[in-house]
């Protein structure tokens, strides 16, 4: 494959994200577990060769990252894979978004990415949710103000939180989130630890999506609910009700801010 390309990704508190902006589309994307960040540049580097993005057309790379502890070990995995220097959301790069937070520096770079991505898709007023490790929304108004948000567990955190308080139940709570996440039926009623949790862990992903919104609609009035993050899909699947559904969402509003400032 011929022709520059940029690099945009997205750290996580459990993996990094991320994919190549070429020609117009996303045409290669992956991910990286945050444990394996420090050695993983070369390997990135090449499954890009052999994707068919030579270093050598890379044209940049951005970074947004939602945990500092990780921020360097991306940084390092970028510059190693695409031999650039990183631009970074909140250093080199800033969103335009006013945020009406009593201290707007308390917003994490992701979610301005999120609601950038959201802006450039949809316009305003729009809604964002973010499924990963807690579960985020965000409102921003028909001025394109991010007028507030609100942030509750998420799968990972209750699981996370179920294995600290109930030692006992951390084997069939796991199995309770493998479950979910391979699309297994949810039974309508649990006849085992299992199947109880199960249950209980997509209902509360239901009610917490339904509830947050509603919060969020109180402020913007009638608008589009996007949602993105790694379990967004599932929570769809589990009944949680978005107008779309953008895996890249946070990739997306990096992108726009990357190339609004060249």
């Amino acid at each position: 494959m011929s022709g520059t390309w940029r690099l945009y990704a997205d750290a996580g508190n459990t993996a990094l994200k991320w994919a190549v902006y070429a020609g117009g589309r996303w045409p290669v994307e992956g991910r990286i577990d945050v444990e394996d960040l420090a050695a993983a540049g070369r390997e990135l580097a090449g499954v890009l060769s052999m994707s068919g993005f030579d270093p050598v057309e890379c044209d940049g790379a951005a970074l947004v990252s939602s945990r500092p502890a990780q921020s360097r070990h991306a940084e390092d995995t970028l510059v190693a894979a695409t031999g650039q220097d990183v631009l970074v959301l909140g250093r080199e790069l800033q969103a335009e978004i006013e945020v009406a937070y009593h201290d707007p520096a308390e917003i994490g770079q992701d979610r301005l990415a999120a609601a950038e991505g959201a802006l450039a898709l949809v316009g305003a007023p729009v809604i964002v949710v973010t499924l990963g490790t807690c579960i985020t929304a965000q409102a921003l108004d028909a001025e394109e103000s991010l007028v507030g948000g609100a942030i509750a567990a998420g799968l990972e955190a209750q699981v996370a939180g179920i294995c600290e308080a109930v030692p006992h139940l951390r084997k069939p709570v796991r199995e309770a989130l493998t479950s979910l996440r391979a699309g297994e039926d949810v039974p309508a009623i649990g006849r085992s630890t299992a199947e109880n949790l199960a249950l209980g862990l997509a209902a509360s992903v239901r009610g917490t999506v339904e509830a947050l919104v509603a919060m969020m609609c109180a402020k913007t009035g009638e608008a589009p609910v996007l949602a993105t993050g790694g379990d967004a899909e599932l929570a769809a699947a589990l009944g949680a009700s978005f107008d779309r559904v953008e895996p890249r969402l946070v990739l997306e509003g990096l992108r726009v801010v990357d190339e609004r400032a060249r």
